[in-house]
């Protein structure tokens, strides 16, 4: 079963049949739902920003708004928020690693782990080889800013860096097996950069690439996808 059918199997057994309408409360779900504010989902384990591809639809007179899309590191995810009186609760799976996890919407563990033991004023950018063959390399550059100095999350902005965070970085095959890792510490242009070889004859899978980075007063975290394509075809091949 694919994704998209377990999604739309999802659907049907939370919500039956759907209208738009206007939320009925006495509050804006789309200001007032916690990952609209933030542009973060979270998982026990990682952290995901969401993009503007996405969709919503308002469900029993707007008491219940589903949105669903995908992530900018490329996983989908769909949430529901209740509209209680002036309350708003939401839940919410994203799909990692061939498998649903929950994501995390209980603000007081937000705020005990990101405000009151790190503050969140990094922000960690990417540039990578999102697919390459057998015998070539994965490049991984790893830039880190201050947050309210990149605002438009650019890799290239020549100010707001942040030096001496530290950067540990791992690949994991569809196995779960960890087949690279590498750590250090952003440069005086808070960068840092590694790569790996993907072995000779090497299959096709889908490989996990996870970047945690964090320094004294702050951490975060990404996981993405990379695709090992196996040997390069040949090319007089049909």
């Amino acid at each position: 079963m694919n994704i998209l059918v377990t999604f739309g199997l999802l659907f049907t057994l939370f919500l039956g049949s759907f209208s738009i309408t206007s939320v009925s409360a006495q509050i804006d779900p789309l200001s007032d739902i916690v990952f609209f504010q933030t542009g973060e989902l979270n998982t026990t384990e990682n952290q995901f920003q969401i993009s503007d591809k996405l969709n919503i639809r308002e469900f029993f007179n707007g008491d219940i708004v589903r949105v669903s899309g995908l992530t900018l590191e490329g996983f989908p995810y769909i949430t529901y928020s209740r509209v209680l009186e002036e309350q708003i609760n939401t839940h919410g799976i994203i799909f990692i690693q061939g498998e649903f996890k929950k994501l995390n919407f209980d603000e007081e563990v937000i705020e005990e782990t990101i405000v009151v033991e790190k503050d969140d004023n990094i922000s960690l950018l990417l540039k990578y080889t999102q697919r390459a063959y057998s015998e070539k390399f994965i490049y991984v550059d790893v830039k880190i800013y201050d947050k309210d100095q990149n605002k438009l999350n650019d890799f290239d902005q020549n100010y707001g860096f942040i030096s001496d965070v530290s950067i540990n970085i791992k690949i994991t095959d569809e196995d779960e097996q960890i087949v690279f890792s590498s750590n250090g510490v952003t440069n005086e242009n808070g960068l840092f950069e590694t790569r790996y070889l993907i072995p000779e004859n090497s299959k096709r899978e889908t490989l996990i690439l996870t970047i945690d980075a964090e320094n004294e007063n702050s951490e975060t975290s990404k996981i993405l996808q990379v695709f090992s394509l196996g040997q390069i075809p040949d090319n007089d091949s049909n």
